[in-house]
C-alpha cells in the first residue's frame, strides 16, 4: 500500500470521528438540530473514497493496489426513515498475485463505470423526540443501511506484477472482449452527519457483489473462488436545496 494511500484513510477516519467529538458540545449541537423543515425531498450527494478488489489474483489487503473512488448522485427522501438514491460512481482496481502456490507473476487495474439505485433506511428516526418537539428536533448521528442493484461498465488491463501499469513494456491479452458490462448488486451502511438543514456529511462503507469473473482479466479457473467483488469507504458531501423543502414546507402548512 502507497504512503499516499495510507494517509487518505488515516484522514477518512479522522474526519469521521470528529463530528463525534463535538456531540459533548451539547448547547451548540442542539442549535443544529432545530429546524422547522419536514425530512423529506431532494438531496445532491457527491464523494470520494477508496476502493479493494476480491479477485481471483487477489483476495486480500496485502494484494490490493487500493485505486480511487469518486462517485455523484442524488436521493430523495420519501419520510425520516425511507429514501431512494441514484448514483454513478467511478470506481479503479488493482492488484498483483502474492500466492506463491499460483505464480502467474501478473497484476491488474481495472477502470469501472458503476450505475446502481438503492433503497437507504435510517435505523434512527430522523428527528429526535417526539409529540410536540419531533417538527423542530432532528438527529445530528443518524445510521443506515443501503442496498439494490445496477451494472458495472468495466475495462481491465493485465501487466507483469514486478512492474506499474504506466511504467510496464508488456501488456498481457485481453481474455474477453472489453469494454464489458455486468450486473452488481451493492450493499452496506454508514453514518450521515447533520451540520444544518442543507449540509450533511456521511461516511459509508459498501460491498459490490458482481455477476463477473472478468474484473481482473482473468477468467474462471479450477477452484476459482466465483465472481470478483469490490468494496469502497467513501466520505460523501449532502446538500439539501433548500428552495425543495421549501415547497414541500408551504404543502404541509396546506394539509
Amino acid at each position: 500500500m502507497s504512503r499516499n494511500l495510507s494517509c487518505f484513510i488515516i484522514f477518512i477516519f479522522v474526519f469521521l470521528l470528529l463530528p463525534l467529538g463535538t456531540q459533548a458540545q451539547g448547547n451548540a449541537i442542539q442549535r443544529m438540530g432545530k429546524s422547522k423543515l419536514p425530512e423529506r425531498g431532494l438531496v445532491i450527494v457527491a464523494g470520494g473514497g477508496v476502493a479493494a478488489v476480491k479477485s481471483d489474483i487477489c483476495g486480500s489487503p496485502e494484494c490490493n493496489d487500493l485505486g480511487l473512488n469518486v462517485s455523484v448522485g442524488a436521493w430523495y427522501k420519501l419520510s425520516p426513515f425511507v429514501s431512494l438514491a441514484g448514483g454513478i460512481d467511478y470506481v479503479r482496481l488493482g492488484a498483483e498475485e502474492k500466492d506463491i502456490r499460483k505464480p502467474r507473476n501478473v497484476a491488474f487495474q481495472s477502470e469501472v463505470i458503476e450505475v446502481t439505485g438503492t433503497v437507504v433506511v435510517n435505523l434512527l428516526d430522523s428527528y429526535a423526540g417526539s409529540g410536540k418537539y419531533r417538527s423542530s428536533r432532528k438527529r445530528f448521528v443518524v445510521p443506515y443501511v443501503r442496498g439494490g442493484g445496477g451494472f458495472v461498465y468495466y475495462t481491465p488491463t493485465s501487466f507483469p506484477s514486478e512492474s506499474d501499469l504506466e511504467d510496464s513494456q508488456t501488456t498481457y491479452d485481453p481474455e474477453r472482449n472489453y469494454p464489458a458490462i455486468a450486473a452488481v448488486i451493492p450493499f452496506g451502511g454508514g453514518l450521515r452527519f447533520r451540520f444544518s438543514d442543507e449540509i450533511s456529511v456521511a461516511g459509508e462503507a459498501i460491498y459490490h457483489i458482481t455477476t463477473t469473473d472478468y474484473l481482473d482479466n482473468i477468467g474462471p479457473r479450477l477452484g476459482s473462488p466465483g465472481t470478483d467483488h469490490y468494496g469502497v469507504l467513501a466520505v460523501k458531501i449532502m446538500y439539501t436545496p433548500i428552495i425543495k423543502n421549501k415547497i414541500f414546507s408551504k404543502k404541509a402548512q396546506i394539509n
